[in-house]
């Protein structure tokens, strides 16, 4: 049977009753299917799950969808007991969970629709044609509604023991290789919400309406349901990528020399509200590192794709993608213009290439990281004498993104640099500028108060009505 992992207390006599009341429902609804299958006849599709057919076949049977619609609801405690009284931990339904209804499948004519559930093969060899725990294990995810947001330590404080953040270690723990990091379970999990008032509560006496803070059966066994799917990247429901090669460990080693914690590659977890935006680290992340560090060994860098891909045909180069000597190809004249939104994203890459940028879960810093060291393209020899009057008569705001408000103020107190020596641009050095341009004389001049002094009789009225 599908496997719903969440805690259960062991059944109890009340519920047993109230379902071996509904078996001859189930049983007559399953008697179609079973009839036409002993005559060699192919029974009718069973009933799809509400929101579609399954991804994999109109005929795929849908066993909590079905016990939800026979029963009126689901019990999850029937089939989902405790490897031990008291503990959060569930095993696999076995035969005494599924004889409870069907006592008669198993005693007397085994049914093939009641043992496909667990073996793919009829009549079942035993452990070894069992389906995998649970039925879509690494293919789709068995938790949906999760925020990494809210469970993140936000003072991101480390553990001294393992020298990492104390809240990814704790959920995360390592296979026997040291290569991948496995997903938490109800152990983890009820460290915090088997306490009282934590919802949803995570103990061994739980009902179903808890299991559903968590789980949703009918999403988990059927990828075409609707009705609250919430998608994953098949990436982040295995936890890898396909035929690649990587090892958390051998990183681990190597922390101290290079500032690795677990957010340096997973920097965009803290930020995380739900399973729909939650990622793995891309090959982009890897560059950081692997294409810019000169103490990195030749071995590993991104111009040897055996390092990490063991698919990799023998002489291939590396991609311009993969590293951080070709420019991007939409890096524009017009996106160093308006590079804006993109920089600021919370996906934003810049980091990758900009040396003097640093990874950051708000992107914004990575502007700022930029923008202190980096001079816009505009900002050229002639920019702060000629140019910059006319670009900020048009639009401060950009101004405004790197300079405070007194800073204009701050430079226009000062004497320009045309204007020294004094005397002779006073004298009469001031004319040509003026012929050509007079609105940056205005600026800081009035008619009134400079001009009026020697050029009272000789201004026109176009110039002094300015």
């Amino acid at each position: 049977m599908e496997i719903l992992t969440s805690p259960m207390s062991q059944t109890t006599g009340k519920r047993r009753l109230h379902v071996l009341g509904l078996v001859g429902a189930i049983a007559l609804a399953l008697a179609p299917a079973v009839l036409a299958q002993s005559k060699g006849v192919p029974a009718a599709a069973p009933a799809a799950a509400p929101g579609g057919p399954s991804g994999s076949g109109a005929k795929e049977f849908f066993i909590h969808a079905f016990h939800a619609e026979k029963l009126g609801g689901l019990e999850c405690s029937l089939c989902h007991t405790p490897v031990q009284e008291g503990s959060v931990v569930l095993k696999r339904p076995g035969h005494e969970q599924c004889m409870t209804c069907h006592a008669d499948d198993f005693e007397k004519d085994i049914k093939q629709i009641v043992c496909a559930q667990c073996h793919t093969e009829f009549p079942p060899a035993g452990q070894s044609d069992l389906r995998p725990f649970p039925r879509y294990k690494s293919t789709r995810a068995i938790l949906f509604q999760f925020s990494h947001h809210k469970h993140v330590d936000q003072k991101a404080r480390i553990n001294p023991a393992t020298g990492f953040r104390a809240d990814c270690t704790f959920c995360h723990k390592f296979d026997e290789q040291g290569i991948f990091a496995k997903f938490p379970g109800h152990a983890e999990c009820a460290a915090c919400h088997s306490k009282p008032g934590v919802k949803p509560a995570l103990t061994a006496s739980l009902d179903a309406a808890e299991c559903r803070g968590c789980h949703t059966p009918e999403e988990i066994e059927n990828p075409g349901f609707s009705h609250q799917r919430r998608m994953m990247a098949p990436v982040a429901v295995s936890g890898k990528y396909v035929d690649m090669k990587f090892s958390h460990i051998a990183h681990f080693k190597v922390r101290e020399q290079f500032g690795i914690n677990c957010t340096t590659c997973h920097y965009a977890i803290p930020r995380s509200t739900s399973l729909a935006d939650l990622s793995l680290p891309r090959m982009l992340d890897c560059v950081e590192c692997h294409d810019t560090s000169k103490i990195i060994p030749a071995q590993f860098r991104m111009t040897n794709c055996s390092t990490c891909h063991a698919d990799t045909a023998r002489g291939l180069n590396a991609p311009a993608s993969h590293t951080r000597n070709v420019k991007p190809a939409f890096h524009t004249e017009s996106f160093r213009m308006h590079h804006s939104d993109e920089a600021s994203a919370p996906d934003a890459k810049c980091f990758v290439c900009h040396q003097n940028v640093e990874p950051s879960v708000e992107a914004k810093n990575q502007c700022m990281a930029c923008h202190v060291v980096m001079e816009p393209a505009s900002h050229t020899a002639r920019w702060k004498d000629d140019i910059h009057g006319k670009f900020a008569a048009l639009d401060r705001g950009t101004c405004a993104t790197c300079h405070t408000a007194d800073y204009c103020s701050r430079c226009h107190n000062e004497l320009p640099r045309s204007h020294v020596p004094l005397p002779i641009f006073k004298g009469g050095g001031h004319a040509t500028l003026a012929m050509l341009d007079m609105r940056p004389c205005f600026t800081c001049h009035t008619f009134q108060n400079t001009c009026s002094e020697c050029h009272t009789n000789t201004l026109g009225p176009a110039v002094r009505s300015k």
